[in-house]
């Protein structure tokens, strides 16, 4: 079989599984399988498949037609321009997300005008938000937390194939609790066990953010594949993110900054949420028109 057949006969099966983007993802399935680019793809249509290549395709293509994401397949997303590898378990970075980095950077370019500030990624996940800023802020001091011990060393590995490890410090921790009841050596305001407050210049993250009544309208894929503690957070949404906001304001300073990561039609209850703890609030649509990133500025 060619690589021409290959891969008509994946897009159809995969349109028949009424997968999302069959034809792109059929294709992404069969290069990562040839270990070639697209170019190769296009200019060489008659190349004969091995016969275990084509064992390996069809297992990715049931697999995905199963509901497998093609992350999880391929073990590897594109962010920010960095290749992250993926693992089931561990949340896969959303295009989206890079609306994040981009008001971050922003804020620590243009608002702070300091390059050597002190960030922290909470619930860095594969650690593509502390890992795109460290690569953009070389003088930056960044720290990047996680709940999820799989989702840790995953970042760790991340840093490593990208060459940042020494400019991020993971840390095991549910959303910024490390900071208050566990000695940082790192940072210079750790005075005993505790840290004391205004430790950063800036909290970044993407919270968990679907309610769990809202599972039925998810993609298949991430309702029966992606950790659900990296998705989910009770009070229609709002839970984690009332947490973060508390903490938050307890480790930044005045003028320090939070940059949060929205869900859909959750702006107007996030803001809500702020109160007098918050001033400059900032919303920032994301392609669709949606308002996608929060920011808002400690008084």
């Amino acid at each position: 079989m060619n690589l021409r057949r290959a891969l008509s006969e994946a897009i159809a099966e995969l349109t028949a599984a009424q997968v999302p983007s069959a034809s792109t993802t059929a294709e992404v399935l069969l290069l990562h399988v040839l270990d070639r680019d697209r170019a190769f793809l296009y200019a060489h249509p008659e190349t004969e498949l091995r016969l275990e290549q084509q064992r390996a395709y069809r297992h990715l293509l049931r697999q995905r037609a199963a509901g497998t994401p093609t992350q999880y397949l391929t073990r590897q997303q594109e962010f920010w321009g960095l290749s992250f590898r993926v693992e089931p378990g561990v949340f896969i970075p959303r295009p989206e997300t890079e609306h994040v980095v981009e008001v971050a950077l922003a804020i620590v370019r243009e608002r702070m005008a300091k390059l050597d500030a002190r960030l922290v990624d909470v619930g860095t996940g594969t650690g593509c938000i502390a890992l795109a800023l460290a690569r953009e802020l070389p003088q930056a001091e960044i720290f990047a937390t996680e709940i999820s011990e799989a989702a840790l060393a995953l970042a760790r590995r991340n840093a490593e194939d990208l060459g940042l490890p020494p400019r991020v410090q993971f840390l095991h921790s549910d959303l910024l609790e490390v900071f208050f009841t566990s000695h940082v050596p790192a940072l210079s305001e750790a005075v005993g066990s505790r840290v004391t407050s205004h430790a950063f210049d800036l909290v970044v993250s993407n919270p968990p953010y679907v309610s769990p009544d809202e599972a039925s309208q998810l993609p298949r894929e991430v309702r029966e594949h992606e950790p659900p503690e990296a998705l989910f957070s009770a009070d229609e949404g709002l839970a984690i993110t009332r947490r973060l906001l508390e903490q938050a304001s307890q480790l930044l300073p005045p003028g320090g900054w939070l940059v949060l990561e929205l869900g859909y039609q959750m702006a107007g209850r996030v803001c809500a949420l702020l109160g007098s703890e918050w001033t400059d609030v900032e919303l920032t649509d994301d392609l669709r028109g949606i308002p996608r990133v929060l920011a808002a500025r400690r008084p």
